[in-house]
């Protein structure tokens, strides 16, 4: 019996520190680390850095999402997701904007589906047709990086659990470790880290998330205005908003007004703002003037 250890490698600081973590204690031949990239959603920084990290650390599998992977989304009569799934091309690469278009609607923070079938779905597929069928003899661990101190919902996480969706042990190695301790780990290993952290970012996985902070999407405005127009050109694709429609206290926003639901460039006019959307935010003015600087809020500049 052969076992091998899985770490699904984001590029952001807690699948890095994951993956350190088990290189750290198992052969590396045995160590495999799998990249899907999530719909062409990820900044082109976070793919070069996953590069450098696959070419100067560990070796780092990349694989694609397909359409194929939202097989079983659906069975509404009419225009639903399985009518909607038919105008693509089954074997194609599928990306965020396809995966919304297919739903219906974008994911969001209460209904995270991108997970499931951007990263996971890919994943379960490339071990299936890369490990289980050649060797059934093989045994899978699975790694993840979640923290207890990421968020309310994880806050009880176990460290071993039997992960039902990939029929395997789930091991989370960082479970009662802070931000803070991933980077400083990362680096005492003597690995470069993500340069969107230096950039002022919480979450580096995609460009942007769907449960981005409100600085986060002032920094992507100020920095990566491009990454505002990818999400302007799915909205327009999809016909919904990329974030939840309702932005609480901001004035002149109805769950009963359909005309009034916020797509990207309300909600980036709302990030600029503090007060309850009554003032331009000065966060957002230094992140202009710093567009290219380093401005990391994990300490990262020294």
């Amino acid at each position: 019996m052969t076992t091998k250890h899985v770490v699904g490698f984001s590029g952001g600081i807690d699948s890095q520190a994951c993956a350190g973590w088990v290189l750290d204690r198992f052969p590396h031949e045995d160590v495999i680390l799998i990249n899907s990239d999530a719909g062409g959603n990820e900044h082109p920084i976070t793919t070069e850095f996953i590069r450098w990290y696959s070419a100067h650390v560990h070796p780092v599998i990349e694989i694609t999402p397909l359409v194929r992977d939202l097989a079983d989304v659906g069975t509404k009569e009419g225009f639903g997701p399985k009518e909607r799934r038919s105008t693509l091309n089954e074997n194609a690469p599928m990306d965020f904007a396809d995966l919304a278009f297919v739903k219906g609607t974008f994911p969001s923070r209460k209904a995270q589906f991108c997970t499931e079938y951007l990263k996971l779905r890919p994943q379960q597929r490339w071990q299936q047709e890369n490990l289980i069928d050649p060797d059934p003899s093989v045994e899978i661990i699975r790694y993840n990086g979640v923290r207890r101190d990421e968020s309310e919902r994880r806050k009880d996480a176990v460290e071993r659990s039997w992960d039902t969706f990939f029929d395997c042990e789930l091991v989370r190695p960082l479970v009662s470790w802070t931000k803070a301790e991933c980077f400083a780990f990362c680096k005492a290993r003597g690995e470069q880290i993500n340069p969107l952290y230096t950039l002022g970012f919480s979450r580096v996985g995609c460009a942007p998330c769907v449960n981005s902070s409100k600085a986060d999407i002032r920094e992507w405005a100020a920095r990566f205005p491009e990454m505002i127009e990818k999400v302007r050109e799915w909205e327009r694709r999809v016909g919904r908003t990329f974030f939840p429609p309702v932005v609480t206290g901001k004035k002149g926003f109805s769950r009963n007004d359909p005309t009034k639901i916020n797509f990207i460039d309300e909600v980036v006019e709302w990030a600029k703002t503090e007060r309850g959307g009554r003032q331009i935010s000065l966060p957002f003015v230094e992140a202009e003037a710093a567009a290219g600087t380093c401005s990391s809020k994990y300490g990262l500049c020294e």
